[in-house]
């Protein structure tokens, strides 16, 4: 991969801000970027290399941080007991009802694995969804949604990289604990040194030299703790989540958020959305009836294992947003194809889906 290509990369990643601009619109930026990636990979003019190793890893490195991302917008401490008790017994419904969507589904579609089916209905988008609640007034049934999704969303991605692989589950979960003990070792070292009042030291000299450490210091726990998983046979999705969740449970200074919004979103989460609609060919889903079908009942899944919320007095609107996904089928479809578990007409059925559901916040 040249510095030519990497430009036009980033480029094509401006088209998801700017279908952004528009606010009748409401698309959301990670979908423009998978469209135009798909208008340029192997769906349309095959333009773009997405089988580049450079390319790769940078895509590799993008998802980790999307991850991250993702599990540092996660903050449990913000959870009430009350929203926590009525979330808890509508994602115990939401549960079982996706189970019973996965098998169905396997039965009319003939698509096997039933478990991913069912992570993808019963999981949410908390980085999609909590932005959305800020338009929602405070009560008891915003708090309900919010503690609804982050809960969905850190289950659904706990246990998404057990059903996208074909064997090895024993090494995969052996990683996993590996990764979860590494990232309890960092959470309690930051707690320590946040006791000891490092952290706002460091925190101050950063800021007043411009060091930028907080960012450097983030960056080389992810990146180390993503090379012990991958070492071990875990997921860096796993290593990425876990890490985020971790310094969220600790404080992420504004500063901070700011930083990884800047290195995430402004290069590597656009790279890595551009280079995943590059690689999945959307005209073998259309090509398939099986996919399609796949991809209508997906969608409709979805929505269907969400409806339990209105026995507990959810609003409609509230159920929809709950049902849109990106983050879980974006993850599935990346581990799924690397892993040869989904087909290329299954991975665009689940990244089509997806797109649908995001429909449903608007």
């Amino acid at each position: 991969m040249n510095i030519q290509l990497l430009g036009a990369l980033v480029v094509a990643g401006l088209v998801g801000p700017l279908l952004r601009i528009p606010k009748g619109w409401g698309v959301p930026v990670a979908v423009g970027e998978l469209v135009i990636g798909a208008i340029f990979g192997a769906s349309g003019f095959n333009k773009i290399p997405y089988s580049d190793p450079s390319l790769k890893l940078l895509a590799t490195v993008g998802f980790a941080l999307l991850m991250f991302s993702a599990g540092s917008h996660i903050d449990y401490r913000s959870l009430t007991k009350r929203s926590f008790e009525k979330a808890f017994w509508i994602l115990l419904a939401n549960f079982l009802l996706s189970i019973l969507v996965g098998i169905a589904i396997k039965h009319v579609t003939h698509f096997d694995n039933w478990k991913l089916v069912a992570t993808l209905a019963f999981s949410s988008s908390a980085a999609l969804i909590i932005p959305l609640t800020e338009l929602i007034a405070p009560s008891l049934s915003r708090s309900i949604l919010i503690t609804q999704v982050i809960l969905a969303d850190a289950t659904a991605f706990i246990a998404l990289p057990f059903f996208t692989q074909r064997g090895g589950h024993l090494e995969a979960m052996q990683g996993a604990f590996v990764v979860l003990i590494a990232c309890a070792l960092i959470y309690f070292l930051l707690i320590f040194a946040k006791s000891k009042n490092w952290l706002n030291r460091i925190h101050q000299v950063s800021k007043e030299d411009h060091l930028g450490l907080e960012l450097r210091i983030s960056l080389a726990l992810l990146l180390l703790v993503s090379a012990l998983g991958i070492h071990f046979q875990a997921s860096v999705m796993i290593a990425g989540f876990t890490l985020g969740v971790a310094l969220a449970s600790v404080g992420v200074p504004h500063r901070l958020a700011l930083q990884l919004f800047g290195v995430s979103d402004g290069f590597f989460a656009p790279l890595y959305f551009v280079w995943l609609g590059a690689s999945i060919n959307i005209r073998d889903t259309f090509n398939s009836r099986d996919s399609v079908l796949l991809a209508v009942l997906l969608c409709c899944g979805a929505v269907i294992a969400h409806i339990p919320a209105a026995l507990f007095n959810q609003p409609r609107k509230n159920i929809l947003i709950s049902s849109a996904q990106l983050g879980i089928p974006a993850a599935a479809v990346t581990l799924g194809s690397t892993n040869g578990v989904l087909t290329a007409g299954e991975s665009g059925a689940i990244l089509l889906s997806a797109v649908v559901t995001i429909l449903f916040t608007i």
